[in-house]
């Protein structure tokens, strides 16, 4: 518990200096698998719980008009798809980044969110409509945040240059699209698979 107590205290300092955090994260094991999921937990419920308390000026679409299950896919399962699409283009561009530590410093390159957005949520109700370019400001530096610690996560695993950083986030995404196009191509195909076989089965018992 201590060790997991000390990889979640060093989450201020990999915000605070996210390049030395990311280091330290990648060859000084300052992270572990379960503190990466544990905020990703966090982050999870960063969104859950800013979706019911932001200021409905700011937030016409609250919690009860999004499912959880609707918040896991739009949250969580982009982080995988990055995970993945990061993983297997440092794997053929010469990146250093293994799966585990990617998904570790992913985790904890959503830092800026997970400390700022609840905080930020609250400020929002004592704001008017005519204050709202306030709370877009702030919600624009810490997403702001989020990128730059991203940008800086596979510069720094993936041990590139500045130029290769921005080929490769850009190849990133560009994985992650067709992992994205691919997976609803594999849903559609088993999909009608399925109905194709339930039909044929039909038939076969009907015609006995």
């Amino acid at each position: 518990m201590k060790k997991l107590y000390m990889e979640l205290k060093y989450s201020w300092q990999v915000m605070m200096h996210p390049i030395d955090g990311f280091y330290e994260l990648q060859y000084f094991g300052k992270g572990s698998v379960l503190s990466a999921t544990i905020l990703i937990a966090l982050f999870l419920i960063c969104v859950i719980v800013n979706k019911e308390i932001t200021n409905f000026v700011f937030n016409l679409n609250g919690l009860e008009e999004t499912s959880p299950i609707q918040l896991f896919v739009y949250c969580i399962v982009p982080l995988f798809i990055w995970v993945l699409s990061n993983y297997l283009v440092g794997a053929i561009a010469n990146g250093q980044g293994s799966f585990k530590t990617i998904y570790i410093t992913t985790a904890y390159a959503l830092l800026p969110y997970i400390y700022f957005s609840i905080p930020i949520s609250i400020v929002s109700n004592v704001l008017t409509d005519a204050e709202k370019s306030i709370y877009s400001f702030l919600i624009f530096v810490v997403i702001a945040w989020v990128v730059i610690m991203l940008y800086l996560q596979v510069k720094e695993v993936q041990e590139y240059e500045i130029y290769e950083t921005f080929k490769n986030i850009f190849l990133i995404i560009f994985t992650a699209i067709l992992i994205v196009v691919f997976s609803f191509a594999l849903y559609g195909i088993v999909l009608q698979s399925y109905s194709f076989l339930i039909e044929f089965l039909r038939e076969v018992l009907a015609y006995d």
